[in-house]
């Protein structure tokens, strides 16, 4: 009787932890793959920037070369920029809110 008793214990205890393994094994999966999404984030987001950038400085020097002027063009897009930036942090808020349902959306799909 005592074996048995003895056996089940023994099989509860393996149970318990091979499920702790499994938790665990589930757990690092999730949070490598965490890892992975924002590296690759992190490296769209700096891709797009340079783009960005780059793009930027050759409108301004088109609009220099079109207005025929040293200054005008980068003084346009400097002034566009500003802009956008007092745009930006106007809508701050609404910005965040609509950042907070989109990450909601992307992790909840997962």
């Amino acid at each position: 009787m005592f074996e048995k008793i003895e056996e089940v214990r023994n099989y509860l205890f393996k149970y318990l932890e091979t499920r702790l393994d499994l938790i665990k094994t589930e757990t690092q999966e999730r949070l490598e793959n965490m890892v992975v999404q924002l590296i690759y984030v992190v490296v769209l987001l700096l891709l797009a920037s340079l783009t960005g950038i780059f793009l930027f400085i050759m409108l301004a020097v088109g609009l220099n070369e079109w207005l025929d002027s040293r200054y005008a063009g980068f003084l346009i897009v400097f002034g566009l920029l500003l802009a956008a930036t007092f745009f930006w942090a106007k809508a701050g808020v609404q910005v965040q809110q609509w950042v907070r349902r989109l990450l909601f959306r992307v992790f909840k799909q997962k």
